[in-house]
């Protein structure tokens, strides 16, 4: 029992991958980030992610800053400033009830729309790698599926990562890689970067992290583990990315947070305890501090169909169709016109269109039962 616990956290420990490799990958080459800053921010998040909640708590980029940065929106400072003016509210926000109000201002159709809105924009990221061979795709998710149905359950993610990358990886030339130890520089942003990353990306990225990285976080992991709900609050997340944020990305690290997604991957690996993040975090801290600025190669060895294949199960554990069937008709109708929304403008506007619906819907619901004859 103790030896399949350890496989289901080591193997768990790259459960995230999909997420996390094609924006890191994107900040350091196309953005200009610095791979030994940007690792070892993550590879401290994690460990210490890992170790307070002790629930495999996923730490992701923050998807809209990345993507502003791989987009060429903004630099590298630019990106760090708004690190730290996020983990400065963060921090504030998680000293306050406004959290917790928004939080109780959403209702559970809406919650359950956002996760599929997720699950959708996954299977959009899926498929929308460059270069993915459908045919290698869809074995390795075959492949994926059929182990999790084994007694291969506990090794199936891990399993998956060394078939894919034997048979479609690029073999890395280790002659060429020179070894030595690289520590990040401690930098803090001029005032003009704190400036350009408030007006560009603060409120975008802070209605985002509110709503997916610590309400709906916050729900799905009191939902997974409830004997750790009074841990596992949108108040408790809020702190630690906001710490993160504030001590890191002077460092060099990207904005961070936590995420649905990364948790409904964690926790469909089978990952239930800490150890899981603390690994991955070590692997990070290991690929920044012994090979520096040849980071980036090593994860671009990693095949994209490999990525793909734990985005996929990553959606279909999130949307948790099986849950949806139960739902009653008129809400279900309100959670498939989320996905729509949030592809067209964002999650935010899901948000906000999702609860003035369900709001009409109640209200009708109500209008009907007292006017029928008693």
């Amino acid at each position: 029992m103790f030896a399949r616990w350890q496989f289901n956290e080591v193997s768990a420990a790259y459960a995230d991958l999909g997420t996390f490799l094609p924006l890191v990958i994107g900040l350091i080459v196309v953005a200009g980030m610095d791979p030994v800053g940007l690792l070892f921010g993550f590879g401290i998040f994690a460990i210490a992610t890992g170790v307070i909640y002790r629930r495999p708590i996923p730490v992701q980029p923050m998807k809209a800053i990345a993507a502003a940065g791989i987009a060429g929106i903004a630099g590298p400072e630019v990106l760090i400033a708004t690190g730290i003016l996020l983990g400065l509210t963060l921090l504030i926000l998680s000293q306050t009830q406004v959290i917790g109000y928004l939080k109780s201002l959403i209702p559970k159709t809406v919650l359950h729309g956002m996760r599929l809105a997720l699950a959708a924009s996954l299977i959009i990221t899926a498929f929308g790698f460059d270069d993915v061979d459908v045919l290698p795709l869809m074995i390795l998710l075959a492949l994926l599926v059929a182990t999790q149905l084994s007694a291969l359950r506990s090794i199936s993610c891990l399993l998956v990562i060394v078939a894919g990358f034997l048979w479609l990886g690029s073999p890395l030339e280790l002659q060429d890689f020179a070894f030595g130890v690289s520590f990040p520089e401690f930098t803090l942003p001029r005032l003009e970067s704190l400036s350009s990353g408030l007006q560009s990306l603060f409120l975008p990225q802070l209605a985002l992290t509110l709503t997916n990285a610590l309400i709906l976080t916050a729900i799905i992991a009191q939902n997974y583990f409830p004997d750790s709900a009074s841990e596992l609050t949108e108040r408790r997340f809020s702190m630690t990315s906001g710490l993160a944020n504030l001590l890191l990305a002077p460092f060099g690290a990207t904005p961070m947070c936590h995420g649905a997604g990364g948790l409904a991957a964690h926790y469909g690996m089978g990952s239930r305890t800490g150890l899981s993040l603390v690994i991955f975090g070590l692997t990070c801290l290991v690929i920044a501090l012994l090979f520096g600025e040849q980071s980036a190669q090593i994860l671009h060895a990693i095949p994209k169909e490999v990525t793909a294949t734990l985005v996929l199960f990553a959606a279909w554990v999130l949307a948790d169709p099986l849950k949806l069937l139960k739902v009653r008709s008129s809400c279900q109708l309100i959670i498939v016109l989320m996905v729509p929304l949030t592809l067209w403008g964002g999650l935010f506007l899901a948000l906000v269109a999702g609860i003035l619906l369900e709001l009409a819907r109640a209200k009708y619901d109500r209008s009907t039962v007292s006017s029928t004859p008693s």
